[in-house]
């Protein structure tokens, strides 16, 4: 098969999941032996890449556009229409990035088939910002819905996705599947671990307040960009508590750094409003590392194969949790950790790309 992947931003980008989600995808199909084209911009790409030339990768042929307004991305367009017209599937990410709700319309002009992943952009917490120029765009998509697969990654998203575009639209419903990190040598550390981006939505503010709740005292280490007014917020709470002086704002963190600060953790902790996955869930899990995520997240499964918790992030609640993870005897300590390293398996991309294939395959035939 010939697939066409365009988005905003791309591995090794770092700016969100999806950069590393979709290369894992790419890379995998590579491997498998389909042609793969990639387009995206050059936001949160080093000079070690070279742009606005095509590149032979190990995710196929890609292209990392210079783009000097990311809003404005007409150099990515440009480059995206010789794939657009070559390739059998379009693979779209990121809903209201202008160079997704235009080349929709192209594909479907060219004869193309479209599969689009939601990336949890129709969350109702997402839905609460830029309201006026998403509801612009997903009326926009709303006349091309007949002809394009979406794809959700739980039960929840489907859901948010059928409210938006109506209970006959097209889903597909898979998790993400991801490359599994090495293990890497663990040095144990007396801390709890957050992950992710620092906005509202994660509702870092109650694991904060939940931490004079717990029985035995653990540092907190935060991994992301805390230089926005939620972060300045964040500090202030942690100093008003008197927890201050035990919580570490550890700022960006990336690759064998970020693994390492994973591998080492007593247990990660996704406080979140809502997630329609968490790929940090699945990274702290290569690490052996336990995780608590909250109950708007589709990790269930951490509760019933014990590799962590499912918990309501309410403060009292998340403490309670808390106080179970930091209370596990050794033994059982241990056990959690070897159930998290079985548990990813199931998400390895190696060992599920043939499930992308299948569900390619059937767009291709109608069946989807």
């Amino acid at each position: 098969m010939k697939i066409f992947f365009s988005a905003g931003s791309f591995f090794p980008a770092q700016i969100g999941g999806p950069d590393n989600i979709m290369y894992w995808q790419a890379k995998a199909l590579t491997q498998r032996g389909h042609q793969v084209w990639v387009t995206t911009t050059d936001d949160g790409i080093g000079p070690e890449i070279e742009k606005d030339r095509w590149l032979t990768t190990d995710f196929g042929r890609g292209i990392y556009v210079k783009t000097a307004i990311h809003y404005v991305p007409l150099k990515l367009l440009l480059a995206s229409l010789m794939p657009l017209w070559r390739c059998d599937i379009v693979h779209l990410s990121n809903l209201y990035y202008p160079s997704s709700w235009l080349l929709a319309p192209l594909a479907l002009l060219f004869g193309k088939k479209i599969v689009w992943t939601i990336h949890g952009e129709l969350d109702p917490d997402a839905m609460i910002y830029s309201t006026g120029r998403k509801k612009a765009v997903l009326n926009f998509i709303r006349m091309m819905t007949k002809r394009i697969v979406f794809h959700s990654t739980c039960d929840a998203e489907t859901q948010y996705a059928k409210n938006q575009f109506g209970s006959g639209v097209r889903i597909v419903q898979l998790p993400y599947f991801m490359e599994l990190t090495p293990r890497l040598t663990r040095t144990p550390g007396d801390y709890w671990l957050y992950v992710g981006r620092i906005h509202p939505k994660k509702a870092i503010e109650r694991l904060i307040e939940a931490l004079p709740l717990v029985r035995i005292k653990k540092r907190l280490k935060i991994i992301g960009d805390y230089q926005n007014e939620y972060g300045q917020q964040l500090i202030e709470l942690a100093n008003r508590i008197g927890y201050g002086d035990q919580i570490d704002f550890l700022g960006h963190k990336k690759g064998t750094e970020k693994y390492q600060l994973m591998a080492d953790s007593y247990c990660m902790v996704m406080p979140s409003h809502t997630e329609n996955f968490g790929i940090v869930v699945t990274e702290a899990l290569t690490q052996g590392t336990p995780v608590i995520a909250s109950l708007g997240t589709p990790w269930k499964i951490l509760s019933d194969r014990k590799a962590g918790f499912w918990s309501s992030n309410e403060v009292q609640p998340l403490a309670e949790t808390l106080n179970q993870m930091a209370d596990l005897d050794s033994a059982t300590y241990e056990q959690y950790r070897k159930n998290a390293t079985k548990l990813v398996e199931e998400y390895d991309i190696t060992k599920n790309i043939q499930q992308w294939e299948a569900v390619y395959q059937q767009v291709l035939d109608k069946k989807l």
